[in-house]
């Protein structure tokens, strides 16, 4: 870092080299701590922002990117003179940032998984701000509560979702849950009778806006800059999607599941194995590249280590998006080792020719990431459930993870 000293009228500039990353150049300038507001840039005078911290510890820099009550520390953050490069947390991803000025930054973000010429521009100043700004001063319209939602509504495209808000003063928090799984943490603001919602995790980079009219919301909704659809919305209490358990199924002359993947050691692995006999199994079919599977993993995990003592077991099947074996492997890795989870990952396929329908013949379709499989000590399967609710969900979390627990203690206990 680089500190300034006055001593009498001469001014003296002292470079101090950063502690704890050897490939970490020195900083000419150094950017000022505290909050921070990103703008990512996706074209046709649309922007995504969300805010961060920066901060230094131990001599290394630290970003904690916020989107509702979601909290993303990026701690990977090397320099190369004026420039921050911080590599987001599991997924393989980026941002490139040169300091401008030390409230200043300009540069991209850089994702991997779609090609290494896919980039967003993308800037930040250090304010504490609304998430949204030039914000109307008007917000006394309320966004709050349940909604039917179609996505590309009155086309082939046409998909329903379940939308859930909570609104405090212009302030506006939720997601959409489909039949896929979730949208996360949406943040936003509302100005007059808009709607304005956006996440960043590091895979998602998503915007939302809607108008609010007598029949309900009618919006556009934008992922990145390769994306953008129409969206309409209707208040509705008992909106409900298709049973995300009866989605996914054995197909006809199928007696249960089979496969024979390889561990990251090159060990293959089976569910014939003795490890996995006369016990309760679920086999989490995921990628490290998807955001809703980080989410079960996180909870896959603690449960795991609550009931593998009393004969759960669980493997994850992935089907990573890399351009090698190598770097698929490597982000495995890295999900595993920011989640903690000491269960089986194997490594299915790894890159996106490698299909999970394809190589999993016994059942009829994928139509998610990710599905879990849920299967009894005799190897008969008890459930299969299409995509995951995750904590932005609420109530639709805790019912999984309740009635989950439940099949859990029933398998181990039969």
């Amino acid at each position: 870092m680089k500190k300034w000293f006055y001593l009498s009228n001469t001014l003296v500039f002292i470079v101090l080299f950063a502690c704890g990353n050897s490939q970490q150049e020195k900083i000419k300038m150094i950017p000022e701590t505290g909050d921070w507001r990103m703008e990512m840039d996706l074209g046709k005078g649309k922007i995504l922002p969300f805010q961060f911290s920066l901060s230094q510890k131990d001599g290394n820099w630290e970003m904690i990117i916020f989107n509702a009550e979601e909290e993303i520390l990026v701690d990977e953050i090397i320099w190369k003179n004026d420039t921050m490069i911080a590599k987001l947390p599991v997924f393989d991803s980026e941002f490139v940032l040169k300091l401008n000025s030390p409230n200043t930054f300009s540069g991209e973000w850089v994702n991997h998984y779609k090609s290494e010429n896919y980039k967003i521009s993308s800037s930040a100043k250090l304010e504490k701000n609304t998430r949204f700004s030039d914000l109307k001063d008007n917000f006394s319209h309320d966004f709050g509560g349940k909604y039917e939602v179609y996505f590309s509504p009155d086309t082939e495209d046409e998909g329903k979702a379940i939308g859930m808000f909570e609104q405090k003063g212009n302030k506006l928090t939720g997601t959409f849950a489909t039949e896929r799984g979730d949208y996360r943490h949406l943040e936003g603001n509302i100005s007059g009778t808009k709607l304005l919602l956006s996440t960043f995790d590091g895979s998602h980079a998503f915007l939302f806006e809607a108008e609010k009219k007598d029949s309900g919301l009618i919006g556009k909704f934008y992922s990145g800059t390769h994306w953008e659809e129409d969206w309409i919305a209707t208040k509705k209490a008992d909106v409900a999607l298709r049973n995300a358990d009866s989605l996914t199924f054995l197909k006809e002359g199928y007696e249960g599941i089979s496969f024979s993947f390889p561990n990251e050691e090159g060990e293959m692995i089976s569910l014939s194995d003795e490890k996995y006999k006369n016990k309760a199994v679920i086999v989490q079919i995921m990628g490290s590249w998807c955001p809703n599977c980080l989410d079960e993993t996180n909870y896959l995990s603690s449960l795991y280590k609550t009931y593998n003592n009393q004969g759960l077991e669980v493997i994850a099947l992935a089907f990573e998006r890399a351009r090698t074996k190598k770097q698929a492997l490597i982000n495995l890795t890295r999900l595993k080792t920011k989640t903690a989870a000491s269960y089986e990952f194997l490594l299915a396929g790894a890159t996106r020719e490698d299909k999970a329908t394809e190589l999993l013949p016994m059942l009829n379709h994928i139509m998610s990431y990710p599905t879990a499989i849920f299967i009894d000590k005799s190897g008969e399967i008890r459930r299969i459930h299409t995509g995951f609710y995750g904590p932005s969900t609420g109530q639709y979390y805790t019912n999984f993870t309740s009635e989950t627990e439940a099949l859990v203690k029933l398998m181990i206990n039969e």
